[in-house]
């Protein structure tokens, strides 16, 4: 069993396949494993329940890798 790792998305997002990708190099680099989810972020309601601050947001154990991510309230798509 890998870490957590969750990408959270927006559709028409540009980076979020580069996010995936910059996860998996990490990973490969810590020598670890991660057990990846891509979460399709599909409307406003959406962004404020899961508290998505962004596309794309990357969280490790649940924790966003921004640390500034986990004291904001802004959360939308755009």
């Amino acid at each position: 069993m890998g870490i957590s790792v969750e990408i959270l998305h927006a559709e028409g997002c540009g980076r979020w396949e580069a996010a995936r990708q910059a996860v998996y190099v990490a990973a490969e680099t810590l020598g670890v494993l991660v057990d990846l989810t891509e979460t399709l972020v599909l409307d406003a309601g959406m962004a404020a329940r899961l508290r998505f601050p962004g596309s794309p947001t990357i969280r490790v154990c649940g924790r966003d890798v921004q640390p500034e991510a986990d004291e904001s309230a802004d959360f939308g798509l755009g």
